[in-house]
């Protein structure tokens, strides 16, 4: 009886932790979408942000895509592109069933088997393709988290701009205001 009682006093004692003082975590530290066994091939060179030439020809990224403005935040994209890259990539087929038509559509991982996508919305470099797709809810979430801690080029600034007060963000997709 007396053990029951101090955990009931334990217990008690561990939820009186005011709603302020824990955030919790949402996104995990390491990365979710790993795929070890996936087709290795060998990249030629980054065309674009979205583009990779590989031994089996030009493919783009599936989960995700980046936009052509503002022109910085797409450079950017695709030097990060280029570094996670490397020489070699390995790659999932998307969907067959998908909206996007094209057979040239992969899943893109790092040699060491870690998304690529995953790191480029985690990164705010890239937004995430919400049509369709085997993550599609994962990589949304990562693209809500990713703007809510206005990370990268894309988000910068964003819970500035969404209460009116000045400052540098510039609406994915559209050209910069200043230009």
């Amino acid at each position: 009886m007396l053990l029951l009682s101090a955990l009931v006093i334990a217990t008690a004692s561990a939820c009186e932790i005011s709603a302020g003082e824990i955030e919790p975590t949402l996104v995990p530290l390491d990365a979710e979408l790993t795929c070890n066994d996936c087709e290795l091939v060998h990249v030629n060179s980054v065309i674009d942000s979205n583009t990779v030439e590989t031994s089996i020809g030009e493919i783009e990224m599936y989960g995700a895509y980046v936009v052509d403005q503002p022109a910085d935040c797409a450079e950017e994209a695709e030097v990060r592109l280029r570094e996670l890259s490397g020489s070699a990539l390995r790659i999932k087929q998307g969907p067959i069933d998908s909206v996007r038509s094209q057979p040239n559509h992969y899943y893109l991982f790092t040699e060491e088997g870690e998304s690529i996508e995953e790191r480029l919305i985690s990164e705010g470099l890239a937004l995430a393709w919400t049509h369709d797709g085997e993550y599609l809810g994962w990589l949304i979430f990562l693209d809500a988290v990713a703007r809510r801690d206005e990370r990268g080029c894309l988000w910068h600034d964003y819970q500035a701009f969404q209460h009116g007060e000045p400052n540098e963000f510039r609406i994915p997709g559209l050209p910069d205001r200043a230009s």
